[in-house]
Order: C-alpha cells, then structure tokens, then sequence
C-alpha cells in the first residue's frame, strides 16, 4: 500500500520504529479509567439509552451504534495516542497509534451488540510493533465475563501460562486460559469475575472467527461466559505503533 494513498491516521501509525520488547504482566492491574469505560460499555450494550449515530474520527474514550447498525468502541487511557475513524455506513473501522509510554492504554473495535454468540469476519490492512492484542472481544453478563480470541500479538504474552484445553476452530488450535479478578471496583453489580481467553497458536491478521465454537469448549472445560453484550474485532495496544484499517461483516 502506498503511503500517499494511506488515511490521515497512518501518520500516528509510520513510520515503524523498532524498540526494545517489553513483556506485559498477565492479568493487567485494572485502572479506574479503564473500570469506567467497562461500566458505561456494559451499560451501553445493554441499553439504547445514551447510543447514538455518529460519524467522525476521534481519539478519546466513546461507543455507539452507527447508521448500519455496528456497534463500535474505543477506550483510551493515560494519553495514548491513537485516532479511530468510524465509518457510519459500513463495518468498516480505522484505528492508528503511536504510543511511547508504558502507562498508556487503549483498545478500538467494530463488531455487534447482543445477540446470541455469532461468526465474525475481518479483512484489511494491518501493520504493528510493540505490545498489542487483535482478538474478537467482549463481555457477558449472566455471569459477568469478560472474554479475548485472540488472533495475533505482539511482546506481550496472553494468557497466564496455565493452559486449561484447547478449542480446534477456523482452521486453527487455541489455547484456553482464565484469569480472575477479585476485589475489583464494582462493574454490572459485581466485584469478582473471570477473563476468558483462547489464544490462537499460529497467528493470522484477517479471517473469521465463530464465537459460539468457543464459548460451547469453555463450557465443556467448566468456564461459565454468559449472555454476550458485544462481540467486535478489536485491536488493544499499549507501548507500541501501527495502522488496521479492518472491514467487519
């Protein structure tokens, strides 16, 4: 792809600068910024109340519900800097970054709110160095999940080394993993729930993904997700810089 012919957003994107790795701690602490943005997440996926149809690029923290019916989302936490072009009329999403401090945080996706587990499929262009996760993404409630497929990564390493099972899905072998959280601030009416995640061991940037093959093999392994909020294709980076320009269907 030629630079000339790459969005605005490239330019927080390009170019990529090689840097020292940087493994991240698994699970993360949770920020109160971050415990903010799942709250008014959990509560927009739930309700209609206070979605609205925008079409804009920005960089700080906001969901909605754009014209095509996508729900699309970015949290940003501790300045890092990252642009997210919304694209109203189709499942297309932009999201550049280039984020120099280890405390900044942010994740951006496009997908669906509600609704039974589903298929999700992605295509674009992707470039990426650093620490950062792309997964399909989301939250449950009936419990309080919340849960990563993770398709690609970059230093960091997810999961927390105990592997529960695996789930045979898309062509590919993914490691099951859950992680819990206890004693945290209060989010949907509780204070401990568990992440769920399935790694994929050989990594792709596009593709689909079937969310119901997942959630029936946690099931199997005794993991409890619960009702989807939001399913979406998402990009979660920290210190790092890169570029998706993603089309969801």
């Amino acid at each position: 792809m030629k630079l000339a012919t790459l969005p605005i957003l490239v330019a927080l994107a390009l170019p990529i600068i090689a840097g020292p790795i940087v493994d991240s701690p698994a699970p993360r602490a949770l920020s109160p910024e971050r415990i903010g943005w799942i709250r008014e997440m959990l509560a927009n996926g739930t309700e209609d109340a206070g979605l609205t149809k925008r079409s804009t690029t920005f960089s700080t923290s906001r969901d909605g519900v754009d014209s095509a019916g996508f729900y699309y989302s970015l949290y940003n936490a501790n300045g890092a800097e990252v642009g997210y072009t919304e694209s109203p009329a189709t499942g297309q999403f932009q999201l550049g970054w280039s984020t120099n401090s280890k405390e900044a945080e942010f994740l951006g996706g496009k997908g669906f709110r509600g609704g039974n587990p589903r298929s999700l499929t992605w295509n674009g262009y992707f470039t990426a160095e650093g620490d950062w996760t792309l997964a399909v993404y989301g939250w449950t409630t009936n419990p309080v999940t919340e849960w990563y497929i993770v398709e690609s990564h970059g230093t960091g390493t997810p999961g927390n080394g105990h592997i529960l099972g695996q789930v045979y899905s898309d062509g590919g072998v993914y490691d099951v993993y859950s992680l819990p959280y206890r004693n945290v601030p209060k989010i949907y009416g509780v204070t401990n729930f568990n992440q769920l995640w399935s790694v994929r061991r050989t990594p792709r940037t596009t593709g689909t993904v079937d969310v119901r093959a997942h959630f029936r093999r946690w099931k199997e392994l005794g993991l409890v997700p619960g009702n989807p909020v939001f399913q979406m294709v998402t990009l979660e980076g920290f210190k790092g810089r890169g570029y998706v320009d993603f089309t969801v269907a």
